[in-house]
């Protein structure tokens, strides 16, 4: 937490960009298969991630992963790198469990705070994906 709230600082001081990576692992699989998922992508965070970076595991089932001087397009990046590898990784364990990301990115004027609420609030909404 004192991570982010200096970050959150410094982007309402300063307008640096920065972006929190919201990770939530839905579905009905069995508990092995949750955990083989989230070990491969706790591992795939910690090779992904640059020093400044900041991950935490929000319980048995999430993630976020604080992303200093970061903008949206280079979050979606990192969140295309750790969707293949939990998909190489999971050993066909990531079929039964459904991995979403969602980017949360504090816009100039607005606060990295808001950022994240809109983006769990967005991860909470039902999924209207195609």
């Amino acid at each position: 937490m004192a991570a982010f709230r200096h970050e959150a600082a410094r982007h309402a001081r300063y307008g640096r960009p920065a972006s929190v990576l919201i990770i939530e692992l839905n579905g009905h699989a069995p508990v092995d298969a949750n955990d083989r998922v989230a070990q491969v992508l706790g591992d795939a965070i910690r090779a992904e991630a640059r020093e400044t970076d900041r991950a935490v595991r929000f319980g048995a089932r999430s993630f976020r992963v604080l992303l200093p001087e970061t903008s949206g397009r280079a979050a979606r990046t990192l969140v295309e790198r750790l969707g293949r590898a939990v998909a190489a990784g999971a050993n066909g364990w990531a079929a039964d469990v459904d991995v979403r990301f969602e980017v949360a990115t504090a816009s100039r004027t607005g606060t990295l705070e808001q950022a994240v609420a809109d983006g769990e609030a967005r991860l909470a909404a039902p999924a209207s994906r195609t």
